[in-house]
């Protein structure tokens, strides 16, 4: 019996806010996008990492990057720069870094 106890999970914390406050909890916790216990784990020890409504924000600003790279390729190839090439190159150098750092900010690597 008492090996059965000790395999037991310790009690839980028990969370109540106060009435006025309780639709203003329930809110963020929706914006968030978590549980509510991971919720309330991020608020006491902070984020460690990216809620899934800012992934999905990071992967369309990665996305657009992409596209742009695209249409940067297409003026380069298709002979429409000009005198610009330079202008071009720092554009494309730029959006490398963008790229990058979006890359790390997920979590992945670039």
């Amino acid at each position: 019996m008492p090996d059965e106890i000790n395999k037991k999970r310790p009690r839980p914390y028990s969370y109540r806010p106060p009435e006025a406050r309780r639709a203003e909890l329930e809110i963020l916790v929706s914006k968030s996008g978590l549980s509510l216990n991971a919720f309330i784990t991020e608020a006491i020890f902070g984020r460690n990492r990216h809620r899934p409504a800012e992934l999905k924000r990071l992967a369309r600003i990665l996305g657009q990057c992409a596209h742009i790279a695209d249409k940067l390729r297409h003026i380069e190839r298709d002979g429409i720069a000009g005198d610009h090439t330079l202008l071009l190159d720092s554009i494309h150098d730029r959006l490398l870094e963008i790229r990058a750092a979006l890359f790390l900010l997920m979590g992945r690597k670039p």
